[in-house]
């Protein structure tokens, strides 16, 4: 029974992950997959450094707030913020409401978050967010 299970929910996952918005036909675009350390699970999310670019910061700014949406459609607000512009290593993390996300969905060193956006018509980006636990040889939802 745990077998289904299982199956049943990493194709609930894979099936989530390929939808196509019905009101702009524009598909999720995968930004980074990470698997989380133990600062990620404690402190903050770092980013890789070569998605930075996937970000807009307003000329001068350091920090912003994204917004984004999970699989059960819980918005969260996470702080990106890099080092001020004199060092030459960014160094991007998700700070804000990440420890709440970590805490509320139980993650721990070597889970995995997959953030996504899509372009939405008339409001800019989403961003999605989701986060997978390693269950036999299974990626599967953390709800």
């Amino acid at each position: 029974m745990s077998q289904v299970l299982v199956s049943v929910r990493f194709l609930k996952t894979w099936a989530k992950a390929s939808l196509i918005s019905p009101e702009n036909q524009l598909e999720m675009e995968h930004l980074f997959t990470k698997l989380l350390s133990p600062t990620d699970t404690t402190h903050r999310l770092t980013i890789p450094a070569a998605n930075l670019g996937d970000f807009e910061f307003p000329m001068g700014e350091h920090a912003i707030d994204i917004e984004a949406t999970d699989t059960i459609e819980r918005q969260w607000i996470f702080r990106l913020s890099i080092r001020r512009e004199n060092n030459p290593n960014p160094r991007p993390v998700f700070t804000g409401q990440w420890t709440q996300f970590v805490n509320e969905k139980g993650l721990r060193v070597g889970d995995r978050i997959i953030f996504s956006r899509q372009q939405v018509e008339g409001n800019g980006v989403q961003y999605s967010i989701r986060a997978e636990r390693r269950i036999f040889n299974y990626w599967v939802n953390v709800e």
